[in-house]
């Protein structure tokens, strides 16, 4: 069979023909149809992940594919990106019918995460939410799990067009990260964030009401901002850090998770799949996740 290797951190990646995997006690050989990736993957590719992986390893957390028959998802540390993956069976997770491959390889890293972010930041119904990068993988997920939720959506994208997506989701109000900050005032400030890029924190914070709580998921424009802690006295705020892969050991979590969305899943909620991309031409779909104007989840399908 067919995997793509990373053989430096770094570098490109070299599609080699390896053994077929040999399903071990308790795993599953699933016949992958296709890969979601995510930012995370990128950062696995050059080391910066906050788990780093020694090469040469096969990049990839998130598939959809056939197991007996019939058509699971599933996350995994690494290793994705082949035709055929023997992992737990445990980690196999269930797949709406109606939902595409393209659709079910985009759901659980980013629905999964939205709901327990939100869950974790306690947030209750008729609450203002901030979701950043609104028109992303994670962000069309969070509108759309928020609005389940009972939340309130303020959508936020680095373009105007972009808010065009988060807005047909749900999105109560949108706006540019130009034109946020007067957005925010004029709602009278938010009670939670998402915060995904990074070098806005000190800004997010600046949007929360007293009390509001801020979920750091990610720094996806490169940089780490610092965290005043004095901020966060004068208005009682609370900062959160979220990482969902240690989390899906705790199978109570994931079961409260996937008892929401499943019923959702293509009805109230829908996967919004990007760009789609062959196999073959996995390294054009790296380039396409890090293309600032693409929006929904980029899927390379087998």
């Amino acid at each position: 069979m067919r995997a793509w290797i990373q053989e430096r951190l770094g570098g490109p990646l070299a599609l080699r023909k390896v053994p077929e995997p040999t399903p071990g006690p308790g795993e599953v050989l699933v016949q992958v149809e296709a890969v979601g990736l995510n930012f995370a993957d990128h950062l696995m590719r050059l080391g910066g992940y906050l788990t780093r992986v020694h090469p040469p390893f096969t990049p990839g957390m998130e598939l959809v594919g056939r197991v007996e028959g019939k058509r699971y998802a599933a996350l995994l540390p690494h290793g994705a990106l082949a035709e055929k993956v023997a992992l737990p069976r445990e980690h196999l997770l269930p797949v709406p019918e109606s939902l595409s491959p393209e659709e079910a390889a985009a759901y659980p890293v980013s629905f999964l995460t939205a709901y327990l972010a939100l869950r974790q930041a306690q947030a209750r119904p008729g609450e203002w939410v901030l979701v950043q990068a609104a028109a992303g993988a994670l962000g069309t997920a969070a509108v759309q799990v928020a609005r389940e939720m009972g939340l309130r959506v303020v959508a936020a994208a680095s373009s105007v067009p972009k808010l065009a997506l988060p807005q047909a989701l749900g999105a109560d109000e949108v706006a540019s990260y130009e034109a946020l900050p007067e957005k925010v005032r004029a709602l009278g400030g938010v009670d939670l964030v998402l915060e995904v890029r990074g070098k806005a924190v000190e800004e997010s914070l600046g949007f929360l009401k007293p009390q509001g709580r801020l979920v750091y998921i990610g720094a996806a424009e490169g940089e780490v901002a610092p965290i005043p802690p004095l901020r966060l006295m004068r208005k009682n705020l609370a900062v959160l850090g979220f990482w969902l892969a240690p989390l899906l050991r705790e199978r109570g979590l994931v079961e409260d998770a996937l008892a929401f969305l499943l019923p959702r899943l293509g009805r109230e909620l829908r996967p919004v799949v990007g760009k789609v991309v062959p196999f073959l031409e996995a390294e054009t779909a790296f380039q396409a996740l890090l293309d600032r104007g693409h929006t929904g989840k980029v899927v390379v399908r087998l």
